[in-house]
């Protein structure tokens, strides 16, 4: 490492000693014109389009000096170029786009990965806040891929910062429109993405606002021409027969091509039949988390707040979100709640508060039954809290695409999360309380306020139990009769086979037994490997492991 910092810094000397430069490169216009003085070796190492530009052919001479122009670049970019020397954070977007744009013309290609790279880690928030700018700067320039990419995936993850209540979507470029929708992990309804598509060819040929049953043929024909080629890219079969058919068929039949429309009736008349269009068949598109409130960037910076860390990359969340309840579908009240959730180690709850933008929620690493419920071996009485120093609630402004949260850590672990039938999920003593549909948040146990509204109406809730993905704690030294569990993750995970709670108890014994009179078919977030038969078996449960439980405590 020491020789190649020290090789380095000759290389850099070298770049900076203009006594034996045979190039002079006047770069910009009057009165913002600089000349630079450079070396044709390094140059040509470092750039093919200066081994085109200095070749015989091209290039013009003053005796033994090249010159050339470039008036098109401002001076102080092309110095970085020159020198190398690349220092993104502290810049201004504009001004790291303008060095993009010319290393791409220069052709200084590891320069242009490098300045992408950079952007994405320092200027995340500017390029989203100039996402328009920027898809029509990398529709022009093919080389962006690392840029593009990024902007994509983001648009992926939370569709709404381009197709949410502003309409930016009508200004995408068609080569960014196919982009998006040959993406598989697209998080939208198909049939949402079909009626984004629809509006965006309705605003290219200025038809938005007239009612298609007047149209002609030539009004038809003129709208096909612009959709031919994202056409092919719409997953038609993963949509409904009934949007199908209102949302689809009956509007946009003269649209579809003539095989398309052939598949589509004997797809749903002849149940197993294969379609024939488009020739690849296109895979249905993957979400990472089935929610109707948030998107995979959400999840991934929840997952983030469960873990302590900073932001969790979309691409490697640790976790499965596992829907439990959904209010619009399973209904509000808090019977169903306590049916779906009690027993579930490690959930997130996520409301949507009427007629707002602003979403709310709390992370619950316990379970959400009462303490000692039911255990025969608790020396003290039932309480209505859960004791945990882990949980969280937050909230977040959905306006804006990811947009901005609040997140609050509990202060006061004692009245972390609160257990009651007669309520659905509850955080604090009055923190964030949910009964049925009607929800409340005054700040008491947790240490910041997380919403102006102190009394609301839910449209949607959902809760969600977080898996981890890799493999948790092995089970081992059993025999015919005993398995020992040495960890207290994996005791903490059995609350969802048990009917009663094994964590957050205290436990004056050593250890105790618990008879088991059931089949194991696999508890949630065990190795899915192992397939272990419990009948009629004793487990012995160290008592040292779980006093310092690292999932609820």
């Amino acid at each position: 490492m020491e020789y190649l910092q020290e090789l380095s810094n000759d290389f850099g000397n070298l770049i900076n000693d203009r006594s034996e430069s045979n190039v002079i490169i006047q770069v910009g216009e009057e009165p913002n014109m600089k000349e630079f003085k450079a070396h044709t070796l390094i140059l040509r190492s470092r750039s093919s389009y200066f081994r085109k530009a200095l070749s015989k052919n091209w290039a013009k001479k003053d005796g033994d000096i090249y010159l050339f122009k470039k008036p098109n670049i401002s001076p102080d970019i092309f110095e970085i170029i020159l020198s190398g020397k690349v220092l993104i954070e502290g810049q201004e977007g504009s001004k790291a786009i303008e060095l993009l744009i010319a290393s791409d013309e220069l052709e200084f290609f590891s320069l242009c990965k490098h300045v992408q790279k950079e952007l994405i880690e320092k200027e995340s928030k500017w390029l989203l806040q100039n996402l328009l700018t920027m898809l029509k700067i990398l529709s022009q320039h093919q080389t962006f891929t690392i840029l593009l990419e990024y902007l994509l995936g983001s648009i992926c993850r939370n569709p709404q910062i381009i197709f949410g209540d502003h309409n930016k979507f009508f200004e995408l470029d068609e080569n960014i429109m196919i982009q998006l929708l040959k993406r598989d992990d697209l998080e939208m309804e198909e049939i949402d993405i079909w009626n984004y598509l629809i509006k965006w060819g309705l605003y290219k040929i200025n038809r938005l606002d007239n009612d298609i049953s007047n149209w002609t043929k030539q009004d038809f024909k003129e709208l096909e021409k612009v959709l031919q080629h994202c056409i092919p890219l719409i997953r038609f079969f993963q949509i409904s027969s009934v949007e199908l058919y209102d949302k689809v068929r009956k509007p946009f039949k003269k649209l579809l091509p003539k095989e398309l429309n052939e598949d589509i009736i004997r797809y749903f008349m002849k149940p197993g039949s294969k379609p024939t269009f488009p020739r690849v068949i296109l895979p249905e598109r993957v979400t990472i988390i089935n929610s109707t409130i948030i998107k995979s960037a959400h999840a991934a910076l929840i997952s983030s707040w469960v873990d302590n860390k900073e932001r969790n990359d979309f691409k490697k969340i640790p976790y499965e979100f596992n829907l439990l309840v959904r209010g619009s579908k399973d209904g509000f009240d808090s019977s169903t709640f306590h049916s779906r959730c009690d027993y579930k180690v490690g959930t997130v709850v996520l409301v949507k508060l009427k007629e707002s933008q602003e979403i709310l929620g709390g992370y619950n690493p316990c379970t959400w039954q009462r303490s000692c419920l039911d255990d025969p071996w608790a020396n003290h009485s039932s309480t209505d809290y859960q004791n945990t120093n882990k949980s969280f609630i937050f909230s977040l402004n959905m306006k804006d695409g990811i947009g901005e949260y609040k997140l609050s850590r509990v202060h006061n672990p004692n009245n972390a999360i609160y257990c009651s039938i007669s309520n659905g999920p509850c955080f604090g003593c009055s923190d964030l309380w949910m009964t049925g549909n009607f929800g409340s948040s005054k700040k008491t146990s947790y240490k910041e306020v997380i919403t102006e509204s102190t009394n609301f109406f839910a449209n949607e809730y959902e809760v969600f139990q977080l898996i981890k993905k890799r493999k948790i704690e092995k089970l081992y030294g059993y025999d015919s009769s005993t398995i020992f569990i040495t960890s207290s993750a994996a005791a903490a995970q059995l609350i969802a086979f048990w009917t009663f709670s094994i964590c957050c108890t205290s436990f004056p014994m050593s250890f105790r037994r618990y008879h088991l009179d059931h089949t194991f078919q696999g508890v949630v977030g065990f190795d899915p490997d192992l397939h272990l038969e419990w009948e009629k078996k004793f487990v012995i449960i160290h008592y040292q492991n779980l006093a310092g439980c690292t999932v609820c405590c």
